[in-house]
């Protein structure tokens, strides 16, 4: 089984990839569970990081149901990681119903050519989890990361079960959510072929002095090598 490790620096894509990673998903601001990246640290990683690299675009947190303006901004963010020969996208969109928004979709995978595009974990919010997976197939997205629609993915198991039965090698299925040492096997078991992990700890504030300013408590994160580490010992 292999194992995707979400980074947002370039320090944790080498410690990620020292430690076995079989591919980087590139984000920034893991607090809020991952924006789109500067292009600068996708460039950086690119030069300095030999495993595969797949980016993250998702223009602001919050909810998936984005505004014509945030629509551009992703199009706009996946010519500039066509450009750099990126190896993946990482993308998700619904409507306000709840449901995939599939003529964006469409239109994500046609601008994306042959770059192979993840439905991330937006996928956890759609109604009808099946009939979206269904779809995904039919458009041409090559992942989903999902929890099973949980928080955990061993909370959404029998779903995710489910799902990889239904996608047999049309698609890959991805768990994500709390994955670690000790629920991986049972993924492994079910022969998934790819698990997804952040991997991530609170990285200690440091006080700047006696300034008691909002933007300095901003909970930042960095990777969790042993937990990683715990991962690779087992699913490896």
């Amino acid at each position: 089984m292999k194992i995707e490790v979400c980074v947002a620096s370039l320090e944790d894509a080498k410690k990620a990839e020292q430690l076995c990673a079989d591919r980087i998903e590139l984000c920034a601001e893991l607090g809020v569970g991952g924006i789109t990246p500067s292009m600068g640290l996708v460039e950086q990683l690119l030069e300095e990081i030999e495993i595969p690299i797949h980016v993250l675009v998702r223009p602001r947190s919050g909810d998936f149901n984005y505004s014509t303006k945030d629509f551009e901004v992703i199009m706009n963010d996946i010519v500039h990681l066509k450009k750099l020969n990126i190896d993946g996208i990482v993308v998700g969109i619904t409507n306000e119903n709840g449901d995939l928004a599939v003529p964006q979709l469409k239109e994500m995978h046609v601008l994306a050519g042959g770059t192979p595009l993840t439905f991330h974990r937006a996928f956890d919010l759609v109604n009808n989890p099946l009939v979206a997976l269904g779809t995904l197939i039919d458009i041409g997205y090559s992942a989903i990361l999902s929890g099973g629609q949980c928080e955990k993915a061993r909370d959404g198991f029998d779903l995710l079960k489910q799902m990889n039965s239904i996608a047999g090698n049309t698609i890959d299925i991805l768990p994500g959510g709390g994955i670690n040492g000790s629920n991986c096997q049972a993924f492994k078991n079910e022969q998934f072929r790819w698990i997804h992990l952040s991997a991530k700890k609170e990285i200690p504030l440091i006080k700047e002095g006696d300034k008691n300013l909002s933007f300095l408590k901003q909970v930042q994160y960095e990777l969790d090598q042993d937990r990683l580490e715990a991962v690779v010992r087992t699913c490896k």
